[in-house]
């Protein structure tokens, strides 16, 4: 059972819920290619009450005045030999400084499903700015404001659950605290209203505690939260997931 799983995890995820490092990417930082996997064990509360595997990839180009980089995820779960977690998740970013100031601007593009929270596909495209509020406390401190367009589509579709096509505000705190050189706090927050009715909106928010093991291992600890104020019929509002992720970034 357990092979079956983890070859199923496996070949579905590839190029692909555990967690790569949510750091804030900072431009000019350092040049080139860098690329990271991560594989990890969930526990869920919420929709689904189960444990699961998980994996996930990050690719990342950074250039002295801009950076792009594409997250793939991936998670699948069973109890006794039901599914109960199946979800994923791809997202392309590309960011570029706005020269001579603390200001970056932001394309992005994300396509996702979650079985149990009965989203066949949910699609994104925006934009946002960003302000780097980095200080002697945090390392990296990042706030986000932009749009970006919805379409969110359940696995039957009727009157009770009809495909939601909206335009939403994006806004965002993305942060890194180093305690030493070993261990990091890393916080990333989404929330997203809808600009013609702002009590629908969606909170997204992970928190992540990293331990290095080596130059290039590392272990977290993640736990996130989501909150959707309007969530399909028959669907909790509020969904919590811990992850436990050993991660690897190639150099």
């Amino acid at each position: 059972m357990l092979k079956k799983l983890f070859l199923h995890t496996f070949f579905l995820s590839v190029m692909a819920h555990a967690y790569v490092n949510l750091e804030p990417p900072v431009i000019g930082e350092k040049e080139g290619l860098e690329t990271e996997v991560s594989l990890g064990a969930i526990y869920n509360s919420g929709n689904t009450d189960s444990i699961a595997a998980s994996f996930s990839a990050k690719g990342q180009y950074n250039q002295k005045e801009w950076l792009a980089y594409l997250i793939a995820t991936y998670a699948y779960g069973e109890s006794n030999e039901i599914r109960d977690n199946n979800n994923g998740l791809l997202h392309l970013r590309y960011v570029h400084e706005i020269a001579d100031t603390l200001y970056d601007y932001e394309f992005f593009l994300q396509a996702e499903f979650n079985e149990f929270q009965d989203i066949k596909s949910r699609n994104l495209a925006g934009a946002n700015i960003r302000r780097d509020f980095s200080n002697d406390f945090f390392d990296k401190l990042y706030i986000g404001l932009g749009l970006f367009y919805s379409y969110m589509e359940p696995d039957v579709i009727n009157d009770i659950d009809p495909i939601y096509e909206r335009i939403k505000i994006n806004s965002y705190i993305s942060l890194l605290k180093k305690i030493n050189e070993h261990f990091s706090i890393t916080y990333l927050g989404y929330y997203q209203p809808n600009t013609e009715d702002i009590s629908d909106y969606r909170i997204f928010q992970t928190l992540q505690l990293t331990t290095k093991i080596t130059e290039q291992t590392a272990l977290s600890f993640d736990i996130l939260h989501t909150y959707n104020a309007t969530p399909y019929h028959a669907i909790e509002n509020t969904d919590i997931r811990s992850t436990i992720n050993l991660k690897y970034k190639f150099k």
